[in-house]
């Protein structure tokens, strides 16, 4: 009897002194966003709830771990992504059955008045928020862009300086109040559900009560028993009914995103935990009337998770990226005129700082070596201008084209070609086997494979397709026994034939896409 209440006794203390299971701390910044949180929590106790008063406040909650995630629209993603936040999306909103994670930016007006885009100077403007994708970021920049705001930049004047000179009036939540830009607002003009006027069906609802003459929104923000009451302003300067969104638009913008601080195991919970509640009505406010867009936006299908190096400027992508900078024209600045040069690894580095010795040396354009351990973050540091070129595979060429790179020159490998201008540069992916080994591409399969990267040209996108065409299979580990493509996740069939870096102890370069793994590249592969 004693030892059976000695047992009990243990197990109520381990089950005292258990950690408590870990719970995602949701951010919201409105009292009904905060109901429906609770609600949230009341069916799902992964979830708890922070409330702070805006979105700055939520971003510096997430970066102190007092808050884990909440979601953002395009311009928050840019402002939460920056250094002294340094968060990154993880799951993005998806509004059709596409799986396009983006929507529309779009500038409605009322059906009878006569006004294009071009005739906007005076008139009276909607925003869902200053610097917000849709109903800033995006329209702002498009009438710079179209020369019709007068902006030379921060030097001369602030971008809202120049918007307020623009229109008549304005509601533009998270303006100063008592400027031009608040004076339509019926609210406090903050950047919260405190003004009336604010987000997307703020916005609207604006321009539905007479307050403004032009609503700038998402395409999906006019209801549908509304719709033909309202028009869309097109850049060619004509109009169009609201659901030709896909040819009259302002621009794509990316989706809203939940975003949370780096960090894996975070990234998991907050992608479990949301899928633990497929029964709760994520994505309706119609219990929260009049409010809408609670947490996750009304017109959201479903979650999409983003793979796990998305940083926010990737994810942004980079038109918007562009928009985005064009807001923020800085004053000409002195700075250095020198090339940076993006090393990937070790070795490329030394090769590198070797190249920028002699520049300075001989007199012609100095460089400067910015450095990553893999090609994606030199792609990454190349779209935030910390650095400014690199030498990539015609594979990666691909990738770092959907970021918004493009290619300025290319290698020659036939002195001859280099005299004639117009002359393509080319070389031939081939398959390499030992003399002795009897091996022919009707009997690879089974077998080991030597690839210069995954996602490399000649090492991996060619054989592999020529491999996809017979088997019609894309997992290549049912073709392959095991093999080594530097790039792959470490746990896969294709890293335990790497050998890294020779390291006895403490070697985390085996598998790396870089010169210290000693089986990387064309004449890693070939070793």
């Amino acid at each position: 009897m004693q030892t059976l209440l000695l047992v009990a006794l243990l197990g109520s203390l381990a089950a005292v002194f258990a950690a408590p299971a870990a719970k995602v701390k949701w951010c919201v910044k409105s009292e009904k966003e905060l109901e429906k949180c609770v609600a949230l929590a009341a069916r799902a106790p992964a979830f708890t709830c922070v409330t702070k008063s805006n979105t700055i406040e939520c971003i510096m909650a997430i970066k102190a771990g007092e808050a884990d995630a909440i979601t953002l629209d395009g311009g928050d993603i840019y402002t939460a992504g920056l250094n002294n936040y340094n968060l990154e999306p993880i799951i993005a909103e998806d509004y059709s059955t596409s799986s396009e994670t983006c929507y529309y930016a779009v500038a409605v007006v009322k059906k009878g008045t006569t006004f294009g885009i071009k005739g906007l100077q005076g008139k009276k403007s909607c925003h869902t928020g200053v610097g917000k994708s849709a109903g800033w970021n995006i329209p702002v920049g498009t009438l710079v862009s179209m020369n019709l705001i007068q902006w030379s930049g921060v030097e001369d004047t602030s971008v809202e300086d120049a918007v307020s000179n623009f229109f008549s009036a304005s509601c533009a939540p998270g303006s100063a109040r008592g400027s031009k830009l608040c004076e339509l607002c019926h609210g406090d003009c903050s950047w919260s559900h405190n003004e009336p006027y604010y987000g997307y069906a703020g916005a609207f609802q604006c321009l539905k009560d007479g307050a403004g003459d032009v609503a700038f929104v998402k395409h999906l923000t006019v209801p549908d028993s509304e719709k033909q009451d309202y028009e869309l302003l097109c850049k060619d300067d004509t109009r169009a009914p609201i659901d030709d969104y896909r040819t009259c638009h302002l621009a794509r913008a990316p989706a809203h995103a939940v975003v949370s601080r780096k960090d894996a195991q975070l990234a998991d919970l907050i992608w479990n935990s949301l899928n633990s509640v497929q029964d709760f009505q994520l994505f309706s406010s119609e219990n929260y009337a009049p409010s809408k867009n609670l947490m996750f936006k009304d017109s959201t299908v479903r979650l999409v998770r983003l793979p796990a190096n998305t940083d926010s400027f990737l994810y942004l992508g980079a038109e918007y990226m562009s928009i985005v900078r064009s807001l923020k024209k800085e004053p000409a600045s002195s700075a250095s005129s020198a090339i940076k040069w993006c090393a990937v690894g070790h070795a490329e580095t030394t090769k590198c700082d070797m190249w920028s010795i002699n520049s300075l040396a001989d007199g012609s354009t100095a460089i400067e070596c910015q450095n990553a351990t893999t090609v994606e973050e030199c792609v990454k540091k190349i779209m935030r201008k910390e650095a400014d070129a690199m030498a990539v595979d015609g594979g990666q060429v691909y990738t770092a084209g959907k970021c918004g790179l493009v290619p300025a020159m290319v290698e020659q490998y036939s002195g001859d070609l280099c005299s004639n201008p117009g002359g393509t540069a080319s070389y031939y992916a081939v398959a390499v086997v030992k003399k002795s080994s009897g091996l022919t591409w009707e009997k690879l399969k089974g077998h080991r494979s030597c690839h210069t990267g995954l996602g490399k040209t000649a090492g991996w996108n060619i054989p592999m397709g020529q491999i996809h065409k017979q088997t019609q299979d894309c997992d290549f580990t049912k073709f392959f026994s095991s093999g080594c493509a530097p790039g792959s996740d470490p746990s896969s069939p294709f890293c335990s034939q790497c050998a890294g870096s020779g390291k006895t102890v403490g070697d985390e370069s085996k598998c790396s896409a870089s010169a210290e793994e000693r089986y990387n590249g064309y004449a890693g592969a070939f070793r």
